[in-house]
């Protein structure tokens, strides 16, 4: 049985994986962002969603969703990055 050393990706496959994490990167961090500048579409439709129309839950939300990606976006951290997304 191969190990993870013996496996080689072909360089298509790499490239599409990097631009496939990098989309969800930038729709993370822009979904962290827009939590911190707490607009009324944010709050309204957090409260539709159950979770209440507070500013402060808005923004913790935001920076813990920003420091979540960027946990992701680095290689040594992306796995913990990853489980604490998905949690």
């Amino acid at each position: 049985m191969p190990t993870n050393e013996e496996i080689e990706i072909s360089r298509p496959a790499r490239i599409t994986g990097r631009i496939m994490s990098g989309l969800v990167i930038v729709f993370l961090l822009f979904d962290g962002a827009i939590k911190l500048v707490p607009w009324p579409v944010v709050t309204d439709t957090m409260d539709k969603m159950g979770f209440g129309a507070s500013e402060t839950l808005a923004r913790s939300l935001g920076l813990i969703t920003i420091v979540c990606t960027l946990l992701y976006s680095v290689p040594p951290t992306s796995i913990l990055g990853a489980i604490l997304l998905t949690g």
